[in-house]
């Protein structure tokens, strides 16, 4: 048993490399993971393209992560700063509301990062440890569902660094959401297993899939969230209910 047990932490390391090596570059080599380059196409800074060697941007598209997340986690670290909340953003019109908005993840637990930690090396690491997440809640629910380590591996390297994770980085709020997707199934899996055995629910499994459901949502992109949402709905068979889990399980055995 012992054994086995060190075999997934070996696993668990391993899901923790991946992503470590990845962005290697923006975690120890100097890079960063924000598109300061598109800074350049509007003033003042564009003054300044020339003498600074800074050509066309790489891809205009991205400038979401520089022109508003990197400012709001800027608000955010300057407002704490100051020992004040911030509720209020008055950089925008004559004023909004800026806590109640939710899109700058400031409540997301992974954000401290950005509030202890230098703010482009504080991105890099976030995206890290998300992917990690994602990689271990992928790995879990597998492996709870009958996965070989071998089987867990691969679904969670799938997951973590397939297409749509990988192009989402710029945008740390989508990533942020996306990856309690497969612990949010694996806690409708285990609530299905205890109904089809007849037991009464572990408070643990509500319990877990609530947090899993706020923790997703306070990452910041609702459209993510709700998508979440609906894959964990579509883990249920059809018709089921609180008590309707053996029905589905028949259905399999046949």
């Amino acid at each position: 048993m012992a054994r086995l047990r060190h075999l997934d932490l070996l696993a668990g390391l391993f899901l923790l490399l991946l992503p470590v090596l990845f962005f290697h570059e923006t975690l120890l080599g100097g890079r960063v993971l924000l598109p300061v380059d598109n800074l350049f196409q509007w003033e003042p800074w564009r003054s300044y393209a020339a003498q600074l060697g800074v050509g066309a941007p790489h891809n205009q598209l991205l400038s979401d992560l520089i022109l508003e997340n990197y400012p709001w986690k800027r608000f955010i670290v300057e407002c704490l700063q100051e020992h004040e909340l911030p509720l209020w953003n008055p950089y925008l019109f004559a004023g909004v509301p800026f806590l109640a908005a939710g899109q700058h993840s400031a409540l997301y637990p992974l954000s401290v990062l950005y509030y202890v930690l230098p703010l482009p090396w504080a991105f890099s690491l976030v995206t890290v440890l998300n992917f990690f997440l994602g990689e271990i809640f992928t790995y879990l629910y597998l492996r709870v569902v009958g996965a070989g380590r071998v089987g867990g591996l691969v679904g969670a390297v799938a997951y973590a660094f397939g297409g749509f994770m990988v192009v989402s980085v710029v945008f740390p709020m989508v990533v942020s959401a996306a990856v309690w997707l497969p612990l949010l199934v694996l806690f409708v899996e285990l609530a299905l297993r205890r109904a089809e055995r007849g037991q009464k629910l572990n408070l643990l499994v509500p319990v877990g899939g609530a947090a899993t459901v706020g923790m997703q949502f306070l990452a910041g992109h609702v459209e993510i969230s709700l998508y979440v949402l609906l894959t964990a709905g579509f883990a249920l068979p059809p018709g089921t209910t609180a008590g309707g889990g053996p029905s589905h399980r028949r259905c399999r055995r046949r």
